[in-house]
């Protein structure tokens, strides 16, 4: 974000990720960042729980999630990462993982909460499009919340 432009609502929902849904995998094919050996216990929970053509695509996820790139960290991300968290707690959108919609009405309160506190820590020390963004936001998650039973 350049220093000239200040972050609109309109800016920060255009400029939310589009994402595929993802292959829901079991638990045991969970993949912890940090594992040592990770490669390994890869292979031997593919060759025990699948024929051996598919460790290949298991091993081409895993280097897809090696070269995501991500944003520039700012402000806006911050608050498109607890807006977009909140919205699919509130079950408003599905989850892009399995594209099912999933209700957890406190994860969305703890999003909307994390957000209130960003508010209430960083007034005055906005610029007025990020307080205009804060406040929409804020505004739009807690009438979502207020009326989704």
């Amino acid at each position: 974000m350049s220093e000239n432009t200040e972050p609109t609502k309109e800016s920060i929902q255009e400029s939310l990720p589009e994402t595929e849904p993802q292959e829901v995998v079991s638990e045991e094919e969970v993949i912890t960042a940090g594992d040592e050996n990770t490669e390994q216990q890869t292979a031997q929970t593919v060759s025990e729980n699948e024929p051996a053509e598919e460790s290949s695509s298991v091993e081409e996820q895993l280097e897809d999630l090696e070269n995501i790139e991500f944003p520039e960290a700012s402000f806006d991300m911050l608050l498109m990462q607890h807006h977009t968290q909140a919205m699919l707690a509130l079950g408003l959108i599905p989850d892009p993982a399995t594209g099912k919609v999933i209700k957890n009405k406190s994860a969305a309160k703890f999003h909307i909460d994390m957000l209130s506190i960003i508010q209430e820590r960083t007034k005055g020390n906005l610029s007025e499009g990020e307080a205009e963004a804060l406040n929409g936001v804020l505004h739009n998650l807690r009438m979502m919340f207020v009326n989704n039973p």
